[in-house]
């Protein structure tokens, strides 16, 4: 089970990286087809590839400039992990600012992302990562 633990540790990491640096299509690999990203902020879901890409360009359009940071990942066990950071953005006009926590979690299947859902707060996130799971098919 350390080398799933591992596998979605490092999986998160690379996807992190090809994110930050703009390069997300060629870490879609770590992604799983039927992958879901919920937003809490917006209430919006994204499913998939196609999805994954139609929330970047959705984020890349509203904002300007923004800064994400992931300054702690709790493992909760071999499949999920908590992100802990923070995001500020502004949009094109410069007169919107967001300043807030960023917190999802994230699950993970053979070091693929399954799902990502966001949270308003670290504690939110940790209570959800701990209800259990309905188990693989």
């Amino acid at each position: 089970m350390g080398g799933s633990r591992r596998s979605s540790r490092a999986a998160f990491n690379r996807l992190w990286e090809a994110y930050g640096q703009g390069r997300l299509d060629d870490a879609l690999h770590l992604i799983d087809p039927d992958c879901e990203l919920r937003v809490s902020v917006t209430d919006r879901v994204y499913r998939g590839h196609d999805g994954v890409r139609a929330g970047m360009v959705e984020f890349r359009r509203a904002w300007k400039s923004a800064t994400l940071t992931s300054d702690e990942v709790i493992e909760i066990d071999a499949q999920t992990i908590v992100v802990v950071g923070h995001a500020t953005a502004s949009d094109h006009s410069g007169t919107r600012v967001y300043d807030a926590p960023l917190v999802w979690t994230a699950a993970f299947s053979d070091g693929r992302l399954l799902r990502v859902t966001s949270y308003s707060t670290r504690a939110e996130a940790l209570a959800a990562a701990a209800e259990p799971r309905p188990e693989a098919d």
